[in-house]
């Protein structure tokens, strides 16, 4: 018998509003994020909104802190 070790059960919706960084979100620290899909850098300042990235369109994509400014 196979098992799959990365098996995990459904617990149902997602919670979207739950995941930081999405577009349309406030930024919260200044810094240099990067796009969770393809990688591109951009630099946000506080209190400004994460557009969608210009490099990949992606319109589920999240921007993760790469380095606080």
């Amino acid at each position: 018998m196979d098992y799959d070790l990365n098996y995990q059960p459904d617990t149902g919706d997602v919670d979207v509003s739950a995941i930081p960084n999405k577009i349309g979100d406030l930024c919260l620290e200044t810094g240099n994020y990067e796009c969770s899909t393809c990688g591109d850098e951009q630099a946000y300042t506080k209190d400004t909104k994460f557009p969608g990235c210009d490099n990949c369109g992606d319109e589920y994509l999240t921007w993760e802190l790469l380095s606080a400014a």
